[in-house]
């Protein structure tokens, strides 16, 4: 590729109209066609509701974020999608930083806009969860630290990595493949344990250690409940088969993900030859190493582990570990680049997007099947608050449930009660069971989804009054899909019984 070519490509220009259209697009594209937020966002603000140091599932982060982004955007949600797009642009942002480090503009570019091919980027980034909060906070921490080996302002460079890996660690833990992929590549390579001689990485893991502090002190308090999960999670009835089955499964799963990929990359190695460039830029050693280490470094190591384990993987796990794969092809075949080739790239990737919105627009306005985008959850929290409020004149203060109804009416309910998930004290630690009585609570289950109330709830509550039976239709109901019916039980306050 000419330097001529490069010079007037303007590939910065072109990074911020992307970043840009991605980042508008799939915000208010979800806010305008979602009548409900996705059931990760809703079990986020039900955490972030109460400002705890972990949660059942995930450490604090992202139910705090959720409920900021609730905070400021208010019952719409539109707040919540825009977080999820945040940080989705700033992987983006990062690896441009990180590409453009090694290769030309233009391919630092591609590399970047290849990613929109994977749908870990647009369609399962609209639900902000921890795989979407760690594609941000995973590319903020493998920037720095390529900035902390490279540059020569260690102490800042330093002190960032071990600040982004700590938050991404309090996403979720499965940043530890991350983690484990940098000590590797910090370890095994002679130039980088130059740095172990200087106090400048201590400050990184200081750094990380006091972000971490806090979730592992209330840990010991609240029984390992998350830990505890991460092993429910990839649990399974054991086999030797799982020693190999999961590994390929998971591996297929990515394989799908990235085909997409693949099929854009193809756009840049057709027309007139020469297909690869003459003139390839060369990276360092420091570089393929790099790129193999903290690249691939971690989907290899989720490998390892299912194989030496028999662990099962979720194909969401793998979310944040492709972002650097656009930088690993572009700068393998290094694709020979012409201003045609270039800009029917670039109309590829914008028509995609366009198309990508469109797609998914239409499967929700005209959905023959339930979802959770057409849950009535508005509806609901208000008949609930409504009837609390016209029975007790009081604000409604706590609602017990499972995530999904009771989250709903903890986020769209206008007295926004404490969730009792599952009228479990282990899964929601905040719940005061004597101001519950003492103030009285709305007790719901979703009867068309098999739920029950427990007979061993009724014993723990015997004020309890008689169940009641609510019916709600789904919105946008074109295919007479069955109504859903909403199990209700009040617990009325103390000075009323």
């Amino acid at each position: 590729m000419e330097y001529k070519l490069n010079k007037h490509l303007h590939a910065e220009r072109w990074l911020f109209l992307f970043i840009s259209i991605h980042l508008i697009g799939w915000t208010l594209v979800p806010a305008l066609v979602r009548y409900n937020l996705p059931l990760d966002a809703i079990e986020g603000t039900t955490w972030g509701h109460q400002l705890q140091w972990g949660y059942d599932k995930n450490p604090f982060l992202n139910g705090w974020l959720t409920a900021l982004a609730g905070f400021l955007g208010g019952p719409s949600g539109w707040m919540i999608y825009l977080f999820s797009q945040i940080s989705v642009v700033v992987c983006f942002w990062a690896i441009w930083r990180v590409a453009k480090n090694m290769l030309h503009p233009a391919y630092a570019l591609i590399s970047v806009m290849l990613l929109e091919g994977a749908q870990y980027y647009n369609f399962h980034a609209i639900d902000f969860n921890d795989n979407t909060l760690e594609l941000g906070l995973w590319g903020l921490s493998i920037y720095f630290f390529y900035k902390a080996l490279r540059s020569s302002n260690h102490y800042r460079a330093w002190f960032l990595t071990g600040l982004l890996a700590g938050l991404a660690f309090m996403a979720k833990y499965y940043t530890a493949v991350l983690l484990a992929s940098m000590t590797l590549f910090l370890f095994l390579r002679a130039e980088n344990r130059k740095q172990l001689i200087t106090p400048a990485p201590y400050v990184g893991l200081v750094t990380f250690l006091i972000v971490i502090l806090p979730h592992l002190v209330w840990l010991f308090f609240h029984d390992f409940i998350t830990v505890t999960y991460v092993f429910q999670r990839t649990s399974s009835p054991p086999s030797w088969t799982n020693h190999f089955f999961f590994p390929l499964q998971f591996t297929w799963q990515q394989g799908q993900v990235l085909l997409p990929v693949l099929a854009l990359f193809a756009l840049l190695l057709m027309g007139k030859k020469p297909i690869l460039a003459q003139e390839k830029t060369e990276l360092t050693s420091f570089d393929k190493a790099f790129l193999f280490y903290i690249g691939l470094g971690p989907f290899l190591l989720t490998i390892l582990l299912a194989l030496l384990f028999g662990i099962r993987l979720r194909a969401g796990w793998g979310m944040p570990l492709w972002s650097l794969g656009g930088v690993i092809l572009v700068a393998m075949l290094q694709p020979h680049l012409t201003k045609s080739k270039f800009y029917r790239f670039i109309a590829a990737i914008f028509i995609m997007i366009g198309a990508m919105l469109s797609a998914y627009s239409l499967s929700l306005i005209d959905s023959p099947d339930p979802s959770s985008a057409n849950f009535p959850g508005r509806e609901i929290a208000e008949t609930v608050t409504n009837a609390w409020r016209e029975k007790y004149h009081t604000p409604l203060a706590y609602v017990g449930g499972s995530r999904w109804v009771g989250g709903n009416i903890g986020f769209y309910s206008s007295d926004h009660p404490a969730v009792f998930i599952e009228w479990n004290k282990k899964r929601a630690p905040w719940i005061n069971i004597a101001d519950m009585k003492k103030q009285g609570a709305v007790f719901v289950w979703e009867i068309s989804a098999g739920e029950t109330l427990q007979d061993s709830v009724r014993k723990q509550f015997p004020q309890l009054l008689e169940n009641q039976i609510m019916t709600f239709s789904w919105l946008r109901n074109r295919y007479d899909l069955s109504p859903i019916k909403i199990g209700v039980a009040i617990l009325p306050p103390a000075e009323s019984r």
